[in-house]
């Protein structure tokens, strides 16, 4: 409830409430960033950073496409029925 009443809908929509997608998309990454780092240093932050932003948007976009296909089905499903599309 800190964002901007404006933004809220979206943000659940992209259910940034629940950020396991995220993580799980996010993980991945950041160990391959790790692994190819030379040894004794670093990882690339500007990487991690790219792919951090990427990971967020493409979870993101991903609840979004899911609820829009789903929207039929949502509806009906004890679970689902109170998504933003679905409600």
């Amino acid at each position: 409830n800190s964002l901007p009443s404006s933004i809220q809908p979206y943000a659940l929509l992209a259910r940034l409430d629940k950020p396991i997608g995220t993580w799980l998309l996010l993980w991945p990454c950041m160990w391959s960033i790790g692994i190819v780092a030379p040894i004794g240093s670093l990882p690339d932050l500007w990487m991690m950073t790219k792919f951090s932003i990427g990971a967020f948007v493409m979870r993101g976009a991903g609840c979004t496409i899911n609820d829009l296909w789903d929207i039929d089905i949502d509806g009906k499903v004890e679970r689902t029925k109170m998504r933003p599309l679905a409600a």
